[in-house]
């Protein structure tokens, strides 16, 4: 068992010491448009964005501009798409004592690639380490079969590596359910999906092994189900199923997701919920909970505050260690390519009780290309 001070440490440093590769903003869904395909070319989303997805983002920010790779300047054939992210933080954390920092955070590049039916992902981007052999990583890439080429509903078959669709999809790497629940960064494996996705209603289910050439964050090897209804474009539920079995323990999960968009208020609510249950080979066991809610404003054009509450017991029987978190962070979208983020958190152990909290005040900066 680790220890509660060491343990809310350990959280506060792995949320921001260590480069993050962005997913999407499911604060769009609902708020923009009913599913996250259908601004994005994987049916899981994240990535690339399809036409839709580079309207909304011209949209979405206060100065637009040509939303297309390098500002409509690499736009090639149209069955070939091409980008890359580039992330850097800034700022101050608190743990055993204040202090500055600054980091890199995200540099890759994605290409896609369609004809008729079939298509091609692949996501190449830098990763931190000491070995020169191991600074460049081919995160993502999988090949995909679509019912209804070009379109954003219908039935999609992948197979190769990419994460599991599992919960929220949150781009935030640091929310309690990603960081201690079943999506942690780095947390692609290799496997196959089947996946239906319409504006009512999605369906995915993944079986997947861990990746046998790298060390994988995920060891196990198992299966994940994810299904999620909407009702009247304002609401959604999803429930959530998760097994991994590796050689040190063996995880069994479940949760439920929620969405609720109040239109009037531009405010976009979510939440997810998982249960975990983790048997060690060792012969012991515990029980694990953890939680994210998180409210979405859209207070002027261009702009977004969230704010979130995180909660994660890692293990039931034992007191005063669970830890909880307080985020705030504000988003400017000031081009379709540029992006601004104050990200900034509290944490506490038992609420303050079981050891010393810490927190962070960082100023992020993401170009999409």
């Amino acid at each position: 068992m680790i220890r509660a001070p060491l343990f809310g440490l350990a959280a506060t440093l792995a949320a921001i010491a260590f480069p993050v590769r962005a997913l999407a903003y499911p604060q769009f869904q609902l708020s923009k448009d009913q599913t996250c395909a259908s601004c994005h070319v994987s049916p899981a989303g994240g990535g690339l964005l399809g036409e839709n997805g580079l309207a909304v983002a011209e949209q979405m920010s206060t100065y637009g501009g040509a939303p297309e790779a390098a500002h409509g300047k690499l736009v090639g054939p149209t069955w070939l798409l091409v980008g890359a992210d580039f992330r850097a933080g800034a700022g101050l954390i608190e743990n055993t004592g204040s202090h500055p920092n600054a980091f890199p955070m995200q540099a890759e590049g994605a290409a896609f690639a369609r004809h008729d039916a079939w298509s091609v992902y692949a996501t190449l981007g830098v990763q931190q380490g000491h070995n020169p052999a191991t600074y460049l990583e081919l995160r993502e890439h999988f090949v995909m079969w679509q019912q209804s080429p070009g379109a954003s509903e219908g039935l999609y078959v992948r197979a190769g590596r990419f994460m599991p669709v599992f919960g929220l999809r949150l781009a935030e790497h640091n929310a309690y359910t990603r960081q201690f629940g079943q999506t942690p960064l780095y947390g692609e494996t290799y496997g196959a999906a089947v996946e239906y996705v319409q504006a009512a209603w999605e369906a995915h289910v993944t079986g997947f092994v861990h990746d046998p050439i790298q060390d994988p964050v995920e060891h196990g090897n198992g299966a994940a189900v994810y299904a999620e209804g909407r009702v009247n474009k304002i609401a959604s539920i999803g429930i959530e199923g998760r097994y991994a079995n590796s050689s040190d323990d063996a995880r069994t999960a479940g949760g439920i997701t929620a969405k609720y968009w109040i239109a009037p208020a531009d405010l976009l609510l979510q939440l997810e919920g998982q249960v975990i249950h983790q048997s060690f080979a060792a012969g012991s066991s515990r029980n694990q909970v953890v939680s994210y809610l998180m409210g979405s404003w859209f207070f002027h054009s261009g702009w977004m505050l969230d704010i979130g509450l995180s909660q994660f017991d890692q293990d039931l029987k034992v007191k005063e260690i669970d830890t909880e978190a307080l985020d705030a962070n504000v988003h400017w979208f000031a081009t379709s390519h540029w992006e601004l983020l104050l990200t900034n958190r509290i944490q506490t152990i038992a609420f303050g009780s079981g050891g010393r909290s810490s927190g962070y005040a960082l100023l992020q900066f993401h170009y999409r290309l």
